[in-house]
């Protein structure tokens, strides 16, 4: 007589409860793509927002113009060509006047690190010169310097000077006494000491910097060209302010807005390239 026997299926582990469910959306929690929707959101709203008050005059016409305006004289602006000259004047002295205050700013860094009472003596007028109201000392800058690249460049490096200079200081003078101390044990020079320690533990003080004072420069060469230029996005802005075209104020802003992307971007690409210099 055989005995029949009995076999007990095996038991599924058990879920927990809403983990099916939440599989869809898994990709959602991923911090990327929950900044991203955010930053969809904000936009829609905000063009939603713009769109009411415009058409339900909210705000006065003579302060805003409907969307639907501004990217038809956008659309008629590139289409003419008549935006290009101007992106590239204010290109151009942004990219200029960065270049030469990150060049004085670096020099100036490493004199200061190398020579504590000159660093005494200058850096108290390098703080009062950044006080001055950029606005008020434009008029002073163009008649001196005339109406070409120089006073924009000069007034575009002169905001972007301070945080590159400020930010180099901390750099260089904030290698570790360990660090110094093993350069200096195999008898390094000042000057191997400069490049092959200082510099590099200064690279992730500095980059940070040069983002902050691309904008400034960006920002400090729209003001020079407000006060006098024949091309430039300051110019053209004032251009149309004047002649009451609000629509067109309003797309060569959105182009200003498009180039701070432009440079968060560069300075994005640039921190990759330099990553392998740092310390």
């Amino acid at each position: 007589m055989t005995s029949a026997r009995t076999s007990t299926p095996p038991v599924a582990p058990a879920k927990a409860p809403g983990t099916a469910a939440a599989r869809p959306w898994a990709p959602l929690g991923n911090v990327n793509v929950q900044a991203s929707l955010l930053g969809v959101a904000i936009l829609a709203g905000a063009l939603l927002l713009w769109y009411l008050a415009a058409e339900r005059a909210w705000v006065s016409p003579l302060l805003i113009a409907p969307p639907q305006d501004v990217f038809a004289a956008l659309g008629d602006m590139v289409a003419s060509g008549a935006l290009w000259p101007n992106v590239y004047a204010t290109a151009y002295e942004t990219l200029a006047g960065l270049a030469v205050a990150a060049v004085l700013a670096f020099v100036l860094a490493v004199v200061f690190t190398f020579s504590e009472p000159v660093h005494k003596a200058v850096y108290p007028y390098l703080v009062v010169i950044q006080t001055f109201p950029k606005v008020a000392i434009a008029p002073m800058v163009i008649a001196g310097f005339g109406y070409g690249l120089a006073p924009k460049a000069f007034l575009a490096a002169l905001l972007a000077f301070f945080p590159l200079l400020v930010n180099a200081m901390v750099g260089l003078a904030s290698v570790g006494e360990d660090q110094h101390n093993l350069f200096r044990s195999v008898r390094a020079g000042r000057w191997q000491i400069l490049f092959k320690l200082r510099i590099p533990h200064a690279v992730s003080y500095i980059l940070p910097a040069l983002n902050t004072a691309a904008v400034l420069a960006l920002i400090g060469a729209i003001v020079a060209e407000f006060v006098s230029a024949r091309e430039g996005l300051g110019f053209a802005i004032q251009a149309a302010t004047q002649n009451g075209a609000i629509a067109a104020t309003y797309a060569l802003l959105i182009v200003m807005g498009f180039f701070g992307i432009a440079i968060w971007l560069s300075m994005a690409v640039l921190n990759r390239l330099l990553a392998r210099y740092r310390a």
